[in-house]
């Protein structure tokens, strides 16, 4: 039995790797996996990267930052399996949410809510207040594109107008709570725990923005990949069956109540399961919103590493001013995804090549993967 020391977030998203560990699925495959429950994105990286964890449940993102050295030392990660599309929501302090509900606009729709939230902040600087402050769970994370994405179509600079900050998912309520911030994007549960606890308000879905976003990969150092290509195409198989299973409507409360252990997240299996069916109470009160995609683990070909989703973090991170335009990096960035180890562990033919907006773009440019210089030239910096 090979053992594995794999890392995680407590977010709703880590479900497949948790299932996978606890429910035979590893076993299975010749495997035991002992979890690690880390406190930052900063720590997963680091562990990952110095091989004191054999991979992780990581940000897109931040795997393949960390293979363009971009914020850090360059080291080689390699992403054979995608944990999960979607799962995030952006949340704002009451008053903030009150204000733009007084704007007069459209607040049921994304480009409704960015362009209230643009009106909002405008008006604020008019007044001689502060900028606002809004978390993401990490510099390089699709929370971050989401939420410079919604500050954008609202007419707003991202880095002018407000302040980002870095808070890490645990702590993200209790930052809203204490007025440290006015609002955040970050990953399930956390959404729904602020708004449990009355500190906030829901006001959009990852999904109302991005409508098939990628987020939460199994990431691995490049030479954990090469040395043991066995071991590897294991855990994709292993991953596979729990993700299928996890994906299971029948068996949503059982994965639930798994990941309301203490070990693992620590919250109500009740409020977990609404986050699994995409049924979210975007305020204390009630007022539910549903949307079932919002937290994808499997269907649709959910966990196959798409080399087009990896161009589109790659132009976010170019957008955001994080990085220049290079087609060299352009192709490193697509390296990241190994769609090839997946295919490969699960002995199925590789996909032919799909057309469209591989993120589904809900408001702003549809981004065009086939050509990012054009789609960088055209779309608003973010």
């Amino acid at each position: 039995m090979r053992r594995l020391a794999i890392g995680f977030i407590p977010l709703t998203d880590a479900a497949v790797l948790i299932a996978a560990a606890e429910l035979g699925f590893a076993t299975t495959e010749g495997l035991e996996i002992d979890l690690h429950r880390e406190v930052s994105w900063a720590n997963i990286r680091d562990k990952v990267n110095v091989g004191l964890l054999d991979g992780a449940h990581i940000l897109a993102p931040l795997a393949i930052a960390s293979s363009l050295g971009l914020g850090h030392v360059r080291v080689p990660l390699v992403a054979p399996f995608a944990l999960n599309l979607n799962g995030s929501a952006i949340t704002l302090a009451h008053p903030i949410y009150e204000a733009m509900e007084a704007t007069g606009h459209d607040l049921s729709s994304g480009l409704g809510v960015a362009q209230a939230l643009g009106e909002v902040v405008r008006a604020r600087a008019a007044q001689g207040h502060d900028p606002l402050t809004f978390s993401t769970v990490y510099t390089f994370s699709t929370h971050t594109y989401m939420l410079r994405h919604v500050l954008a179509a609202g007419g707003l600079d991202p880095d002018r107008d407000v302040r980002l900050v870095v808070v890490p998912p645990p702590f993200t309520v209790e930052s809203l709570r204490s007025g440290l911030i006015h609002g955040f994007c970050v990953g399930s549960p956390w959404n729904a725990v602020a708004v449990e606890a009355g500190v906030g308000r829901i006001a959009l879905l990852g999904p109302e923005i991005f409508g098939w976003a990628p987020e939460k990969v199994l990431g691995v150092h490049a030479r954990f990949a090469e040395a043991e290509p066995d071991v590897l195409r294991r855990l994709v198989r292993a991953l596979h069956a729990a993700a299928l299973w996890s994906e299971a409507a029948a068996n949503r409360a059982e994965l639930a109540h798994l990941l309301s252990a203490p070990a693992f997240l620590g919250l109500p299996a009740e409020v977990l399961a609404r986050m699994l069916e995409g049924r979210l109470n975007t305020t204390q009160a009630g007022l539910p919103r549903e949307n079932p995609d919002f937290l994808v683990l499997h269907r649709d070909g959910a966990n196959r590493p798409d080399a087009r989703h990896a161009a589109w973090i790659y132009a976010q991170m170019v957008r955001a001013g994080q990085t220049t335009y290079s087609p060299d990096d352009a192709r490193e960035a697509g390296a990241v995804y190994r769609a090839d180890v997946y295919d490969d562990a699960l002995g199925i033919a590789p996909a032919g090549s799909s057309v469209g907006d591989p993120v589904k773009t809900c408001f702003g440019e549809a981004f065009r993967p086939e050509d990012l210089a054009d789609y960088l030239a055209r779309v608003k910096p973010a």
